[in-house]
């Protein structure tokens, strides 16, 4: 018979504070937050998690962790939640548990990867500086008979929210001062700064291993007439929202970097030409797919060109890495505009 979880709270409490001491052991962030997830996975048996980190009043989405699911996998929608039950709970700030264990439910239960959710516990986090976040735990309903997250263990993490709060703060702090070496202040992507010391590093590390790196350079189509049009509040604006399309449409490994004005590039690690073509063309429909600024101009047009090389295929240097990308993407803009052009491979012949 499965114990009261009222009964075992007491020993969770004790176990999540010896837990929560040692994130602050780090002050990398990720890391932390993988801490954090480890510990309410092993207390909590949660089956699937994520931590969203919004800033700018919700406009940049930064996918901290996921517990469960693929890196490619990251929506909120995944747990049956839309952008405005996102947008509310925000607004709100108040924690909210839904079940769907009940055979009078208005909707089936949400599928995370494959399996029904039995619970689904939303946490919003008030942070510092311009951030907050959404903590989202769920419970498979192959697991509801050994439940510890319901309505009592949710109470729980309601009250302890905060102490998770303060721990994300932390690490967030430290991230923030990083930032403002490393990030363009506008897009909050990379800068060029931290691009040519980046990319100089994870060359030596495809070349140590014998792994494949791409690099994906992308230029947006009609900024400048954007800019002429709204004027150039509007074409800023245009430039985040395109950077967050871009980020939210990669994995958290790889790097997304604001090269100059309209100007992107993408650094690809253990990527072939094939996979980054993929990530190429997964991008360029988040870019063409919906118009940008819908609520302030009734919607612009965007596009982009798309240029990618590879590491070993079509450059070995980071200098023909570069290039090979970028005269990929004007070739293309030069031609047709919102499509993909793949370099040349290196004439090995001798």
């Amino acid at each position: 018979m499965k114990k009261s979880t009222q009964s075992v709270l007491p020993k969770i409490e004790l176990a999540l504070h010896k837990d929560l001491i040692r994130t602050f052991r780090s002050f990398e962030l990720q890391t932390v937050v993988e801490e954090i997830f480890s510990s309410l996975q092993r207390h909590f048996l949660i089956d699937f998690g994520t931590l969203i980190l919004l800033s700018q009043r919700g406009q940049f989405v930064e996918r901290v962790f996921r517990l469960g699911i693929p890196g490619e996998r990251h929506q909120a929608e995944r747990f049956g939640m839309t952008k405005l039950d996102i947008e509310k709970l925000v607004r709100d700030m108040i924690p909210r548990y839904h079940t769907f264990t009940g055979a009078d439910q208005e909707k089936p239960a949400p599928l995370v990867e494959g399996q029904p959710i039995a619970v689904l516990a939303c946490f919003p986090l008030q942070l510092i500086y311009d951030y907050e976040a959404v903590m989202l735990l769920a419970v498979s309903q192959k697991n509801r008979e050994k439940l510890v997250l319901d309505h009592d263990g949710f109470l729980f993490l309601t009250n302890f929210i905060t102490d998770i709060s303060f721990a994300v703060k932390n690490a967030l702090a430290v991230k923030r001062l990083n930032d403002l070496i490393t990030k363009d202040d506008l897009t909050m992507s990379f800068n060029r700064r931290f691009f040519e010391d980046y990319l100089a590093e994870e060359i030596d590390r495809a070349r140590r291993y014998n792994s494949p790196l791409s690099l994906i350079f992308l230029d947006l189509d009609g900024l400048r007439e954007v800019n002429s049009k709204y004027g150039h509040a509007m074409g800023s604006r245009t430039l985040q929202e395109a950077a967050a399309r871009i980020m939210n449409a990669v994995r958290s490994i790889d790097k997304v970097i604001r090269y100059g004005g309209d100007e992107f590039c993408i650094v690809l690690p253990e990527t072939d030409a094939k996979g980054a073509t993929e990530v190429a063309e997964r991008v360029r429909q988040k870019v063409a797919g919906t118009p940008f600024l819908l609520e302030e101009s009734g919607g612009i047009e965007m596009t982009a060109s798309f240029g990618v090389a590879s590491y070993p295929l079509h450059a070995i240097t980071k200098e023909e890495l570069v290039k090979k990308a970028d005269d990929a993407m004007f070739r293309i803009k030069a031609q047709s505009k919102n499509d993909i052009q793949v370099a040349a491979p290196i004439n090995r012949q001798r």
